[in-house]
């Protein structure tokens, strides 16, 4: 009856929709919390046709509009359809798929008549229970999940599904930001009847599906960067937006001076940790941490002339005695082959005269190659590699160069200088090294705060490595930066995947934009590399504060251990 009725004496009646599809996911999740946010969400997808969800991680958007879809299915499963889209079927089980399943597996263990069969290997929830030999199950009555991207990686979209013939349709959209121009032309062709639509993703600015959606009437242009939780009228007829800021977590609706009232939400202690690491005008900042929209903050450089200048990059160290290490780099290319150059040089580390520990850099030089030699390319490189080392005392040890896809310089290296040099396989996956002291994750399953770990912050270790660079200076560690080499730098750009990771953009695509490739700062990171290989660390980055607050993880694992030995220790009588 909508939630309201008026009897025959003129009252109204009943609780309305709202409370009662709250009471439901109290009755089947009694577990679970309802704070501001939850309430928020569930009242406009209510109200509204096309409800558009920005904001943080860790804000709940996805399991909130999960126990929704949940509910509202449960409550009519002989005629509704609910598509649930993300990206890719790895994120499907990740994020709104495995949470659906597991709302329903617990809702049924309370209540085993509830309708519906999860069909795993369709990724969807059935009303049709049982499979006979002549009865088809009817994939239109449940939920159903769609990923719109192949496993090649091709969009596919929803549009094979814009036909389906359904009561009670409704589209889930998770991960809308990395969606394809294609996904709004699906949904107007489904907008239509009993149809709802509820879009979530982190904002970026960058004018991408869930930016589109979400645009105010009159633009956003229109619409000041909110420091509270905000709604507004999107450009759907009976459509709005909400935006939930991380700064107004419901976490901040209690006493700050005990541990967050939900944990699994973004607090204080997440955001000092993204703060005191990455400053207040960054990405990460506005992604992670307020979810609000910035026009163009996500394409970005890896490092800039500015950054570079502030942080005495360019400054020369001042030492402190001559005990330092010194590391050579190559990065290598055969004769121009692809306009790429090869790029060799060295690095030195040690303590300056104020007790910090600095990286001082030279400039490299252009490897020269000859391709009317009968000596090949990669015998010519090994052969300067040698003699550029052992003019500068160099170990074989401490050259590091990128082997990636380069077996036979390997093997000239060994042959002509020595086989100890080392190389770095830049096409391979992130390190297990922690990304910064100050750096941490809510980690689910463990329940409990940890670093963040590299595998969890990059895409690719060749993202780790430029990231490695800027840390260094940002960190007021690098010292000698040469003017072209800065440059290269300030040429990549970055952005943030569908996982939520740092990932620069690929080589081709710098040398297509820019007309050239940064082989330069592609050598500087490798000798950065090679010199936190060899004792170099770069400092933390953040205040006193959070510096302290950071070494809470240590007395956390020295009481863990106290409990265990207790646990197994003997006792005499």
């Amino acid at each position: 009856m909508g939630g309201s009725w008026v009897n025959k004496g003129g009252v109204k009646c009943g609780l309305g929709l709202f409370q009662h599809y709250r009471n439901a996911q109290t009755i089947c999740w009694p577990e679970e919390d309802h704070h501001r946010w939850s309430d928020l969400i569930l009242r406009e997808i209510l109200q509204n046709t096309i409800t558009v969800i920005m904001g943080p991680k860790d804000s709940g958007k996805t399991h909130t509009v999960s126990k929704y879809g949940l509910i509202d299915y449960l409550a009519f499963p002989e005629c509704t359809l609910i598509l649930i889209s993300s990206t890719d079927m790895r994120g499907l089980e990740m994020r709104v798929w495995g949470d659906l399943k597991s709302l329903f597996e617990r809702a049924r263990e309370r209540f085993d008549w509830i309708p519906g069969t999860v069909v795993d290997s369709k990724h969807a929830i059935c009303t049709d229970n049982i499979l006979e030999d002549n009865v088809i199950r009817d994939m239109r009555k449940g939920c159903l999940c769609v990923p719109c991207l192949s496993s090649s990686g091709q969009y596919v979209g929803i549009s094979k599904y814009v036909g389906i013939k359904q009561k009670r349709r409704r589209l889930l959209g998770d991960e809308v930001t990395f969606m394809k121009e294609s996904f709004l032309d699906s949904l107007a062709n489904l907008n239509s009847g009993d149809f709802k639509g509820v879009f979530m993703g982190n904002p970026i600015g960058q004018d991408d599906p869930l930016d589109k959606l979400g645009e105010p009437v009159d633009g956003w242009a229109s619409m000041p960067e909110p420091e509270k939780t905000s709604v507004w009228k999107n450009r759907f007829i009976n459509g709005r937006t909400i935006n939930l800021v991380g700064t107004d977590s419901p976490n901040f609706d209690y006493p700050q001076d005990k541990g967050p009232r939900y944990p699994y939400m973004i607090n204080q202690r997440s955001i000092d940790s993204v703060v005191s690491f990455y400053g207040k005008d960054s990405l990460q900042y506005h992604s992670q941490c307020k979810g609000t929209r910035r026009s163009g903050l996500n394409a970005r450089r890896v490092i800039n002339a500015e950054l570079c200048r502030e942080c005495g990059a360019m400054d020369t160290a001042v030492w402190k005695g001559t005990n330092r290490t010194v590391i050579a780099g190559l990065d290598a290319a055969y004769g121009g082959v692809g306009g790429d150059r090869c790029v060799g040089g060295h690095i030195e580390f040690g303590e300056d005269v104020d007790g910090n520990v600095l990286l001082q850099v030279y400039q490299p030089s252009i490897v020269p190659i000859n391709q009317k030699l009968e000596m090949s390319p990669e015998t010519q490189i090994a052969n300067w590699v040698k003699r550029y080392c052992d003019a500068r005392d160099i170990p074989p040890a401490n050259f590091f160069y990128d082997a990636t896809g380069r077996g036979s310089l390997g093997t000239a290296l060994a042959r002509v200088w020595s086989a100890n040099v080392e190389p770095l396989e830049f096409g391979g996956n992130p390190s297990e090294r922690p990304v910064s002291l100050d750096l941490y994750v809510w980690d689910t399953r463990e329940r409990k705060r940890r670093l963040k770990l590299c595998s969890e912050h990059y895409s690719k270790f060749v993202t780790e490595l430029w990231f490695s660079v800027r840390y260094a200076i940002e960190s007021r560690q690098l010292r000698g930066l040469p003017e072209d080499v800065m440059r290269e730098g300030g040429m990549r750009e970055w952005k943030m995947t569908r996982s939520d990771k740092i990932e620069i953009e690929a080589k081709e695509d710098t040398k297509e934009r820019m007309g050239r490739s940064p082989d330069l700062f592609d050598w500087l990171v490798t000798c950065v590399e090679g010199a936190r290989r060899r004792g170099f660390a770069i400092k933390r980055i953040g205040n006193t504060e959070s510096e302290a607050n950071s070494l809470e993880w240590i007395q956390e694992y020295r009481n863990r251990n106290r409990e265990l030995r207790q646990a197994h220790a003997l006792t005499f009588t």
